[in-house]
């Protein structure tokens, strides 16, 4: 029987325009500096056909390496990705217009690869999914807080 994947469908609002969320996003280099968890992080820009590989701290020791295959990038509007390493998958991203600021649309839908985290995604289904949102809801408020923070 095939392991359902681990899910994230969420919209977040961020106060400032569509263009200012997008130059922060396309800025790769930069990403280690507003999301700490990230280490060893190669991504170098941000374009269709590149892939970026990394590990992420997910939780006390726990690391997770992963690679992420850029699939789509529309300049200003969105990101399609798939996740290879400890966690495989689709990954999407859509940024748009919300009032005064953006929304950034989340979209994944992950399986684990190692055993122990297929263990507990198979037989503690709730933790898992429940650890994997506070690892999203914790990498949007860190990038919600640079970009609001960091003028250009």
């Amino acid at each position: 029987m095939a392991l359902a994947p681990v899910e994230t469908d969420r919209t977040d609002v961020i106060a400032v325009a569509p263009d200012r969320l997008w130059a922060v996003l396309a800025d790769v280099g930069d990403y280690p500096t507003f999301w700490p968890w990230l280490r060893s992080f190669d991504g170098r820009e941000l374009a269709a056909g590149v892939v970026w590989r990394g590990q992420i701290d997910v939780a006390g020791p726990l690391r997770l390496p992963v690679a992420i295959h850029l699939d789509e990038v529309v300049p200003g509007r969105c990101i399609g990705a798939h996740l290879g390493g400890d966690l495989t998958g689709p990954a999407r991203v859509d940024v748009t217009a919300a009032g005064a600021g953006s929304a950034l649309h989340l979209t994944a839908a992950l399986v684990p690869r190692r055993a122990d985290l297929r263990s507990l995604t198979r037989w503690a289904r709730p933790l898992a999914q429940a650890s994997h949102d506070r690892v999203i809801t914790r990498a949007l408020a860190h990038l919600a807080t640079h970009v609001e923070t960091h003028p250009d």
